[in-house]
């Protein structure tokens, strides 16, 4: 699509590497550990936990994007499998894992529960015993509290990034605006806001223990009034 083709190109100024996340979630591995990163973007987290000596396969459906995960670790001589699997197609990798990761708000991106219910099975047949899955989205908790909701908007010298959410039946319709030198260009997506509760009710329920909950990679306790929803469960 072109508005994620421009995008890609801005990506790392928009989201760049986090690092209270990347100590964070460093924190539930071992070095050798095998983790798999779903909607990866162009693979700022996953070079990361790479360097850290973890064992990562990265799957970004955007095909731009992933092509960059692949440029950033060759010229970083790190090996690094990447894919362009969606979220639906968890299944298809051939191997199990000791951690999976879903974060930057990638979990919503699935149409309804259900859907959310039958990722995360998969999440769970997909873990070695005793593996981790970490989740973070935004806040929806906080979201849905109000009519509509925007983050402030990300200004850098030649580009403009906002995000605003708008209520839509059972979903939240999400545009996302990118301004390059006085050109504007938007995007629509449906997102479904998956709830703290509903969250934790359906990874109990497909046999995860849930181990923590978080208002966000600072490890503070999650509130309605938290910027995000970080949850991390094991599989029992």
């Amino acid at each position: 699509m072109p508005f994620y083709h421009d995008l890609s190109s801005y990506y790392d100024q928009i989201f760049p590497l986090n690092q209270t996340a990347n100590t964070f979630i460093t924190q539930y591995f071992h070095k050798g550990n095998s983790v798999l990163d779903m909607g990866a973007g162009t693979g700022n987290m996953a070079i990361a936990l790479a360097e850290n000596g973890l064992n990562v396969t990265a799957s970004e459906p955007e095909e731009t994007m992933a092509e960059s995960i692949k440029k950033k670790a060759k010229s970083k001589g790190l090996l690094l499998s990447v894919h362009t699997k969606a979220m639906e197609e968890i299944d298809k990798f051939q191997e199990n894992f000791d951690g999976i990761l879903c974060i930057g708000n990638t979990l919503p991106h699935l149409s309804n529960l259900e859907g959310v219910e039958k990722f995360l099975q998969k999440c769970y047949i997909k873990l070695n015993p005793d593996g981790i899955i970490i989740l973070q989205q935004v806040n929806y908790d906080r979201v849905l509290s109000k009519n509509d909701f925007s983050f402030p908007a990300i200004e850098k010298e030649d580009f403009t990034f906002t995000r605003h959410y708008e209520k839509k039946d059972e979903h939240l319709l999400f545009t996302s605006g990118l301004t390059i030198n006085g050109d504007s260009t938007e995007n629509t997506i449906p997102l479904y806001p998956v709830t703290s509760q509903q969250l934790i009710t359906i990874l109990k329920k497909v046999g995860f223990q849930v181990v923590d909950v978080f208002g966000n990679f600072k490890g503070e306790s999650h509130s309605i009034e938290s910027p995000a929803l970080v949850t991390i469960a094991r599989k029992l």
